[in-house]
């Protein structure tokens, strides 16, 4: 005869289970991000020094001034809303009528430890 896993084990070894896999996808999600933004900025930064002429001093600014938006986001005050990167690619999208998502599909692929679009 077969033993059988007692209805509350099994309830709480399915808890278990659903906890873990929860804890590795967000684990998943941070790795990716943290991997996808310098990768995605490096792009940027060399689009704009290889078809702008932009130098040390340029780039450098923008860097900062990321660093500065990034800060804003994340502490609102009275002269501004707390807002996303989502706000900010519908702004781009609305004002000056470029949709990122529609002129830059991408569909991520993993080739060693770097996250690459795949062709």
């Amino acid at each position: 005869m077969k033993a059988r896993t007692p209805p509350d084990t099994y309830r709480q070894i399915k808890r278990e289970v659903a906890a873990e896999m929860e804890r590795q996808h967000k684990q998943l999600f941070i790795k990716t991000a943290e991997e996808l933004i310098p990768q995605a900025m490096a792009v940027f930064l060399w689009t704009m020094a290889v078809n702008y002429g932009w130098k040390k001093k340029r780039l450098r600014k923008l860097v900062d001034n990321l660093k500065e938006t990034d800060y804003l986001m994340d502490n609102p005050s009275r002269l501004h809303h707390r807002f996303s990167p989502l706000d900010c690619e519908q702004e781009i999208k609305d004002k000056y009528g470029i949709d990122l998502r529609a002129e830059l599909p991408i569909r991520v692929g993993e080739k060693g430890k770097q996250i690459c679009k795949e062709n």
